[in-house]
């Protein structure tokens, strides 16, 4: 690396004072206008002045339009959001009714099939349950037809057995 030469030193911005403590501002005051901006150089710089025709006065004037530039543009801006922020809640509110609206049938829906289930279901166990009397009606039916068919001879067997008790009772006397 070449050796820098004392005159490129003294060509080259010196920004040391922005790593000192020096460059905080004391007590939390703030540059407002051309004065404090001469003071604070001179305190920075160990007491040195700077001429009216120095170019940190045009700096100054800029950075003073920049400054006003940016606190129109950040009211501007937080007003922006402010509307915003307003039309949001609006917007917010209204998709919120229209959802609570919404879900406020869906519900009525759901009830509707629920209570046309529970119909369904209460309307199924009564078929049910007259399909199963039906179903012992006619079991029962056709017992009672077999049994019929088989009473003559059940009549019929159980004078026979009176007949043989009274003939053997006949006989054994």
């Amino acid at each position: 690396m070449a050796a820098v030469s004392p005159d490129s030193e003294q060509n080259q911005a010196n920004f040391d004072f922005i790593d000192s403590e020096l460059s905080t501002p004391v007590g939390g005051a703030q540059i407002s206008s051309l004065e404090d901006v001469r003071a604070l150089i001179a305190k920075k710089h160990g007491g040195q002045s700077m001429g009216s025709d120095d170019p940190i006065w045009m700096l100054y004037s800029l950075f003073e339009v920049f400054t006003s530039d940016l606190s129109v543009l950040l009211s501007e801006v937080e007003t922006r959001q402010a509307h915003e922020r307003d039309k949001l809640k609006a917007l917010v509110g209204e998709s919120a009714k229209v959802l609570a609206g919404e879900l406020q049938g869906e519900l009525s829906r759901l009830g509707g099939a629920i209570t046309q289930i529970r119909q369904n279901v209460e309307v199924s166990s009564i078929e049910g349950l007259l399909k199963q009397q039906s179903q012992f009606s006619n079991e029962l039916g056709v017992l009672t037809s077999k049994i019929k068919r088989f009473l003559s001879p059940i009549y019929f067997l159980t004078a026979l057995n009176w007949l043989s008790v009274g003939a053997l009772y006949l006989i054994m006397k």
